[in-house]
């Protein structure tokens, strides 16, 4: 907001056309503190009005926006923006100058977009604007008529009574633009939706009769047609039918009218809104005080009062993002509350757009965002009689606004059943939870057979919606209720958790299993846990300060459990430890405290009791100098893990320390230096580490150093005359970036004598070596109209690898270097290649080749073609070959529409080396009406396992599939990468 203000300032004075320097001027014709840009303020309804002081107050209603600024002067435009607002507009005088003084109350998709690019966002703004320009005012309704009745009007003329008590002046200490977050206010003050004017008409005959006890109704047939507010506005309401009787306010001094009926309708049969639906005099939302007993409504025989309306006969109801029809409707205009009979409400879910269809015989509304369903039916199926669908006898909804189309809000669900072709399938008494676009009751549900578990059953549940309470703002829970015929029964809980001041995570499984692991690579072992399982505990709180605690908890009941059941886990992401963690940071330091124990013995790992450490990370130090300092004093202890022979084969014998007292630090100091086109960076580090013990027993000092230089240069050329439609090219820019990293290292002691607390600190050695690199982008235009875009067509990138010392890393590794830290590079000579062509957008081809120059082989070489002709057909050719784990892999991805209702999906990965296959699925995708079907096989000779699944899930829920979930993303396209 200060560029934005700084912005309208300089623009004034330029707009103003102040006189040269030499002129003494002693008032300024555009006074510090106002604006002389224009201002143009547009919404879908206005009310016009005047205060008894003489302000003049506009009550806009639906789509608001006013701009300050016109591109046509040369200068940019300040816009706000909400659905609903209401401005104050009073003339007055600073130094000789009449300006008018602006007010604005902003509800609802407040938005505020300065000049200078920030935007200002919130549900609630006060903006206050001092202007000379001229002001105009564009509305598709214009009505002089007070609405100083109106929630808005009253709580926004209290906020305004406030803020002018703060002014510190006439111009408000000389700011042109001023803007005030008013949201947080108390409850009590909180503003309801304002009551616009209701309007009506039909093309059918009036009738204006008294019924019984004084009450006067309007009846009218033959179409009929009413809506109040702006139709873009979320609280629109519109009401069509063939017949309707409005109930006007009885005559003064008529007793209080018993029924409510027209002759000829059937309002007499109408459900009653009784005490216990909430029918006070009070507003839905507390603090607001007593409701209004009228409501204006505009027709054609003119301005009348009114209460209510009742209609029948092809009932059409429309509200923010939900269409109903009904065969009758009684409508409370003054509460929001109706009376909905034989209804079909249609809205949709907000991220994936998909319908949703509620049928019941009878709906309540209770307040604009209450609703109460008796005998309902929910599914995403237009069909009167779905293929699938939920049923209760009672659901209770709660909506709450969103800034996009759809519903969210509580649900609770009374004796709920899942119905499949009319049959139920699965019962549960009672739900309750949010309403979300992506969560039904059921999260997922999976079936199948395999020869490794057998028939299996995997099931996930809303945690909160199971035990019938709502999910607590920012947590996420899933209960998993499994079964495994071969291996036997399972649950588990995953809880997340997000709020301002922490985040974390639970995860839980726990299972009876007496039955043996297949891990592939011949590794069979039988377990010996009849009970299996893990928790894991991850919260992370800030405390203020710039501190913050981590918490973690592992456990696994043996090593093999998270490989076998959770495969994905245990492979990608975070080793399962128990720590607690304290770091305060600041600017470019850092402190941090680490206490950490081990609860397997089957895991390799540093117990740390505690470890201290202090980072700081690119401090100057005069005008050449930059340096990183890292410093850490604790007790430590390795605990490897039990081993067995195999493991023994491959580790060799590991030796367990006692409490090792250690105390590390390492400095390192860079000088950055241009020499024409290059930037060199000298670098120098120095490390020192004791510890009180080692594997030869006894104390130990190391002193480590390490010197050398980092390097890299670009270069770049345009050729704007390369053209080619087979290619896809329009000019071409080709960069290039060489870079180079040579040092030398010295030590006192290598790491064969220490234990391997860290591998950053025990593990390094003295090592010698040189890293260049070539790195290589031909960069193109392509795309049409807005879509255009400059791509990296090539990228080719070349590095090499050499040490003066080839011996540690072993046999079994691939040479690295570190550029940041040469130390911890691995010293195998070698070359690398890496090459991506995106031929087009559509086509993409991928190489990789690390060549050993120690043993001249290549250890790693990855080949793959990517093609999508979508919408029909895309596939993936590839080839991987590691020499590490002798692994030569060949892959082949296909999906191909056959049809507008079926998709087949191939997936074969065959291991050369071995002359297997580990993967060949098959699978086989049917679209249905609103929901799909795939039926699919899988064979993995590697683990010795096949399986057949079904699996079936709702359009646009594949999260709620029966079965496997791994070909629901190719339903509605066959691109690979929505697998």
């Amino acid at each position: 907001m200060l560029a934005g203000t700084v912005a309208l300032l300089w623009c004034s004075t330029v707009v103003a056309q102040s006189p040269p320097l030499a002129d003494v001027v002693e008032v300024p014709l555009v006074p510090p503190g106002l604006s002389s840009f224009p201002i143009h303020m547009s919404g879908q309804y206005v009310q016009v009005f005047d205060e008894p002081d003489g302000t003049n107050v506009l009550h806009f209603l639906g789509d608001f926006e006013l701009v300050l600024g016109a591109q046509e002067l040369g200068v940019g435009r300040q816009t706000v923006r909400s659905r609903e607002a209401v401005v104050w507009i009073n003339a007055r005088e600073f130094q000789g100058k009449t300006y008018q003084h602006l007010q604005l109350i902003l509800w609802r998709d407040a938005e505020i977009a300065s000049i200078g690019g920030s935007v200002t966002k919130g549900p609630l703004l006060l903006v206050t604007l001092n202007t000379v320009g001229s002001l105009t005012t564009h509305a598709d309704d214009i009505v002089f008529r007070a609405s100083e009745d109106s929630d808005l009007y009253l709580q926004g003329q209290r906020i305004r009574e406030a803020a002018m008590r703060e002014e510190a002046g006439p111009l408000e200490a000389h700011v042109v633009f001023r803007v005030v977050d008013v949201s947080g206010i108390s409850q009590e003050k909180t503003v309801q939706k304002s009551r616009p004017i209701l309007k009506f008409r039909s093309p059918g005959d009036f009738v204006v009769r008294e019924v019984e006890d004084g009450q006067r109704v309007l009846t009218v047939t033959g179409g009929v047609y009413l809506s109040r507010g702006a139709a873009n506005d979320g609280d629109f309401l519109e009401l069509q039918a063939d017949s309707v009787v409005v109930f006007l306010p009885k005559k003064e001094g008529a007793a209080e009218p018993q029924t409510q009926r027209a002759v000829g309708l059937g309002v007499d049969q109408m459900p009653r809104l009784s005490a216990r639906d909430g029918d006070d005099r009070s507003s839905p939302v507390p603090g607001l005080g007593a409701a209004r007993d009228r409501q204006m409504m505009t027709s054609a025989v003119g301005d009348v009062d009114v209460e209510s309306v009742y209609l029948e006969g092809d009932v059409r109801m429309r509200q923010g993002a939900s269409a109903v029809r009904a065969t009758r409707v009684y409508y409370d205009l003054i509460r929001d509350r109706a009376v909905i009979l034989d209804a079909t409400v249609t809205t949709s879910l907000v991220n994936n757009r998909l319908p949703l269809y509620l049928r019941a015989s009878e709906i309540r509304q209770l307040s604009s965002q209450e609703f109460v369903a008796s005998d309902a039916l929910l599914t995403t199926s237009e069909f009167h009689t779905p293929h699938y669908h939920i049923g209760a006898s009672r659901i209770a909804l709660t909506t709450r606004a969103l800034d996009r189309p759809g519903i969210s809000g509580g649900f609770k669900i009374h004796n709920a059943t899942v119905n499949v072709g009319g049959t139920p399938v699965l019962y549960w008494p009672y739900l309750a939870g949010d309403v979300d676009v992506t969560e039904t009751a059921t999260r997922g549900l999976r079936t199948g057979f395999s020869g490794a578990f057998g028939l299996e059953l995997e099931t996930d549940w809303h945690t909160f919606s199971m035990l019938g309470m709502e999910t607590p703002k920012g947590f996420d829970s899933t209960l998993s209720l499994d079964y495994f015929s071969e291996r036997g029964p399972a649950a588990g809980i995953d809880t997340k958790y997000f709020r301002d001041r922490y985040f974390g995570d639970f995860r839980s499984y726990l299972m009876t299993d007496n039955d043996e692991d297949n891990l592939g690579a011949d590794r069979t072992a039988g377990s010996i846990h009849d009970i299996r399982g893990r928790v894991l505990s991850r919260h992370r709180h800030y405390l203020g300060n710039d501190w913050q605690l981590t918490f973690e908890l592992a456990y696994l009941s043996d090593r093999d459990f998270l490989e076998e059941f959770f495969e994905s886990e245990f492979d990608n992401q975070k080793e399962q430890e128990t720590l607690i963690f304290l770091k305060k940071q600041r600017a470019n330091w850092a402190f941090t405290a680490l206490l950490q124990t081990r609860l397997m013995d089957f895991v390799t790992q540093t117990e740390r009791l505690p470890d201290f450490a202090y980072y700081l990370f690119g401090e100057p130090i005069g005008e050449r100098l930059t340096w990183f300092s890292e410093n850490r004093f604790g007790f430590v202890r390795y605990r490897p893990a039990d081993q067995t022979f195999r493991d023994f084969l491959i580790d060799g014998q590991q030796f367990a320390s006692g409490t090792v007292a250690r105390a590390d630090s390492r400095q390192e100091f860079d000088a950055p230096v241009d020499v024409g086109p290059w930037r060199f960076v000298p670098f120098v580090s120095l490390r020192g580490t004791v510890w009180d013990d080692t594997i030869a027993g006894g104390g130990a000092a190391r002193a480590f150093g390490a010197y050398g230089v980092r390097g890299s240069m670009y270069l770049s050329k345009v050729d704007r005359e390369v053209r080619s439609e087979l290619f896809d090219l329009d000019g071409v820019r080709h960069v290039i970036k060489p870079d180079i990293t040579a040092w030398m290292s010295h030590t006192n002691q290598d790491s064969a004598g220490l234990f391997p607390f860290d591998e950053t600190v025990e593990k390094i050695d003295e090592v010698d070596g040189a890293a260049f690199g070539l790195r290589q982008r031909w960069q193109t235009k392509r795309g049409q109209g807005k879509t255009r875009r400059a791509v990296d067509f090539l990228t080719w990138n070349l590095e090499t690898g050499l040490f003066r010392d080839n011996n540690p890393g072993g046999d079994l590794t691939n040479g690295f270097v570190s550029f940041s830290r040469p130390e911890l590079s691995i010293a195998r000579n070698y070359v690398n290649s890496s090459v991506i062509w995106r031929v087009n957008d559509r086509t993409a081809l991928v190489g990789e080749t690390n060549y050993d120059i120690n043993d001249g082989e290549v250890d790693v070489l990855n080949v793959a073609l990517s093609v999508e002709r979508t919408p029909r057909m895309s596939y993936l050719l590839a080839y991987r070959f590691i020499e590490e784990a002798d692994s030569g892999l060949l892959g082949f991805d296909f999906n191909y529409r056959m049809t507008e209702k079926h998709t087949l999906a191939v997936r074969h990965a065959y291991d050369v080396e071995a002359g297997r296959t580990s993967d060949f699925t098959v699978a086989l995708i049917r679209r249905f009406p609103r929901w799909f079907s795939a039926l699919s096989f899988a064979l993995d000779e590697a683990e010795n396992d096949f399986g057949v699944t079904l699996s079936i899930w709702p359009e646009g829920l594949p999260q709620a599939a029966i079965g496997s979930r791994r070909f629901t993303g190719i339903a509605d396209s066959s691109r690979l990468n929505r697998n």
